[in-house]
């Protein structure tokens, strides 16, 4: 079956139209494997790993953009060229954030159009994007479980896992038999990552006050006073408090 794709943009995007498509280009390089991810897939986990439960570090996500083992890791031609990767996949992760953070009903995902065979419209895509979506939910799979076990995060994982996992149930297959069906699913996937993000931000809050608490605890050890607004937060960011981990989440 032979098909064209184009992408989708958000408005809000943190990256240009030029350094999507850089990413883009070099996301089906050579310098990358085959598992490596493309940039629906991408945008899709990136976007697991911020509406999720649990804080995961770079660390621990960005191995799984290349591929499964430590062998799919990309051959990059320098350090410039890493460097100039690296900095697009964070500054798209932050337009991620600042999208959910500011207005989560109108989140748009990085999906594609696809024109397939024999038709004479697009269908909007949104399988690659669902994929990458699980990938990231797979990073910490048993925090997500209480979402799974409520019938309304039933629903909301529903379009998701329609596209985006492997193994769902013996339904799958005939609920995504045409493009027609598949776009149907795929155009419920904001509401879900919305409403999703929104479950989440109340545990996330409190473990982010948690290690606050913590830290400032740490902090009062140290030299006996406690940490004001304006003084270097003890994270050791190098930020004012009010504006690190004294900031107030959305």
């Amino acid at each position: 079956m032979s098909f064209t794709s184009t992408f989708i943009t958000p408005d809000d995007s943190g990256l240009s139209e030029d350094e999507l498509d850089e990413l883009d280009q070099f996301l089906i390089s050579d310098a990358v494997s085959d598992e490596s991810m493309i940039l629906e897939s991408l945008d899709g986990y990136l976007t697991a790993i911020v509406a999720g439960p649990s804080t995961i570090m770079p660390s621990q996500w960005l191995p799984g953009v290349w591929g499964p083992t430590e062998e799919h890791a990309p051959e990059f031609e320098s350090m410039a060229q890493h460097q100039r990767i690296i900095e697009l996949l964070f500054r798209h992760m932050n337009m991620i954030v600042s999208s959910l953070m500011h207005n989560s009903d109108e989140f748009e995902p990085l999906f594609t159009t696809s024109q397939y065979e024999g038709s004479d419209r697009e269908f909007l895509d949104g399988e690659a994007w669902a994929y990458g979506f699980m990938r990231g939910v797979a990073l910490c799979r048993s925090d997500w479980q209480p979402l799974y076990d409520s019938a309304e995060g039933q629903a909301w994982l529903r379009p998701l896992r329609l596209l985006g996992d492997e193994d769902v149930c013996t339904e799958q297959d005939e609920l995504t038999r045409t493009p027609a069906l598949r776009e149907e699913i795929a155009e419920q996937i904001p509401a879900s990552v919305g409403a999703i993000y929104r479950y989440w931000l109340p545990y996330r809050q409190a473990v982010s006050e948690r290690h606050v608490a913590n830290l400032v605890q740490r902090q009062q050890t140290k030299d006996g006073r406690k940490v004001g607004r304006n003084d270097p937060c003890p994270c050791g960011s190098g930020n004012k408090y009010k504006k690190c981990c004294g900031a107030p989440l959305h």
